[in-house]
């Protein structure tokens, strides 16, 4: 994507939805503002809590415009991270060694027989 398509997307994507939302929540802790002047304490919480609300938008508007999508950058990081961990597993076997407890070769008998009883999924189709 060429820059000036890019600088586009993020004025209407990032940058307008920010000044929105901010204008937003000035609009509304100046009106809470106002109502905890006439006495009505709840509101106070309100006066509060619109500019938290800004300042959480300008830190989602700032991650995006740094890392782009979260989702991206989230998957990004878990897949190198999957990757280094692969790289330092050490080689399993392709075969699993055969049980040498009697017991559980007892049971996997048990498993193998009830399977062929009773397969998976219902009964058989019998005529």
């Amino acid at each position: 994507m060429s820059d000036s398509k890019q600088r586009r997307k993020d004025f209407w994507q990032l940058h307008i939805p920010l000044v929105v939302v901010l204008a937003f929540c000035s609009y509304a802790t100046m009106i809470e503002f106002a109502r905890a002047q006439e006495g009505i304490t709840r509101a106070w919480v309100y006066t509060f809590q619109w500019p938290i609300i800004g300042i959480f938008a300008i830190v989602v508007w700032n991650r995006y415009r740094k890392h782009g999508s979260i989702t991206k950058s989230i998957s990004r990081y878990f897949r190198e991270r999957a990757k280094r961990f692969e790289s330092l597993a050490p080689e399993t076997p392709a075969v699993e060694a055969a049980p040498s407890d009697p017991q559980e070769i007892a049971w996997r008998e048990y498993v193998a027989q009830m399977k062929r009883d009773n397969p998976p999924g219902g009964p058989p189709n019998r005529p």
